[in-house]
C-alpha cells in the first residue's frame, strides 16, 4: 500500500509537470497569434507559422493522452470479440515499415469479452515496444493461440532486450523505461488495462537477443 501511494504520488507531480509543458505549448500558439495580422501576408511566416501550429497540437493531443490515464479511472466497455480482428487491425500500418520482418500467426479463436479501445492500446503498445527496440533487419512475430482456457496473445521481437534487474524492479513501474523519450507510462497502463480484464501479462527477455510479451485472457470467465 505504501508502494502504491508512493507511485500515486509521483503521478500527480508527473501531471503538474505536463500541465506546465501545455502552458508552455499554449504559449507558443499565443505568439503566432499575436503576429498573425502583422505579418499574415508574408507566405515564410505563413508556412513557419502553419509548421509551428500542426506541431503544438501534435504535442499536446500527446500530452493530453497521458494526463488522461493519470486523471480517469479505467472504466471497461466490453463485448464480444474476435482477438484476431483487433490484432490485425492494430498491425494496419505497422507492417510497411521498412528494413522490418512482420510475421503473423493468428490461429482461430473463440471470442473474448473485451473493450475494443481500451484493449487495442495494449496491442498497439506492445507492437511500438518491439517495433522501437530492433535495428534494421529486426525480426518481430505475432502470434495468437489457446492454452488452459486462456487467449493468448504473443509479440516477440530480435531486439536490445531488457536486464534480469529492469525486469525485476522497473517493469510495469510508472517511470521506469530504458527508452531515451519515453515516460515509462506504457507498459503500467497496458497492465492495468489487461489486468481489468481479469487477464495476465507474462514476459521472457535476454539482454542483446530479444523479448517476448504474452497477454492471457480468460476464455471462460465472467464479463470484466
Amino acid at each position: 500500500r505504501l508502494l502504491q501511494a508512493k507511485e500515486m504520488e509521483a503521478f500527480q507531480t508527473m501531471s503538474a509537470f505536463l500541465v506546465h509543458d501545455l502552458k508552455n505549448t499554449a504559449s507558443t500558439l499565443s505568439l503566432i497569434l499575436q503576429n498573425l495580422h502583422a505579418h499574415f501576408e508574408d507566405p515564410m511566416f505563413r508556412q513557419d507559422a502553419l509548421r509551428a501550429m500542426s506541431k503544438s497540437v501534435t504535442h499536446i493531443n500527446d500530452l493530453i493522452s497521458r494526463l488522461s490515464v493519470l486523471r480517469h479511472k479505467l472504466e471497461l466497455h466490453p463485448v464480444e470479440a474476435d482477438l484476431n480482428e483487433v490484432v490485425a487491425k492494430s498491425l494496419a500500418g505497422l507492417e510497411s515499415a521498412p528494413d522490418l520482418a512482420w510475421v503473423k500467426d493468428l490461429r482461430p479463436l473463440p471470442k473474448v469479452r473485451i473493450d475494443l479501445d481500451q484493449f487495442q492500446k495494449v496491442i498497439v503498445n506492445l507492437l511500438l515496444n518491439a517495433k522501437e527496440a530492433v535495428s534494421a533487419n529486426g525480426h518481430i512475430q505475432v502470434e495468437t493461440s489457446q492454452r488452459d482456457g486462456w487467449a493468448v496473445l504473443s509479440v516477440s521481437d530480435n531486439g536490445c532486450g531488457m536486464s534480469p534487474e529492469f525486469l525485476a524492479r522497473s517493469l510495469f513501474r510508472p517511470f521506469r523505461t530504458t527508452k531515451k523519450n519515453g515516460t515509462g507510462i506504457g507498459m503500467f497502463h497496458s497492465k492495468m488495462i489487461v489486468e481489468a480484464h481479469r487477464g495476465k501479462i507474462e514476459v521472457q527477455s535476454e539482454t542483446g537477443k530479444g523479448t517476448t510479451f504474452r497477454v492471457l485472457l480468460p476464455l471462460s470467465a465472467k464479463n470484466p
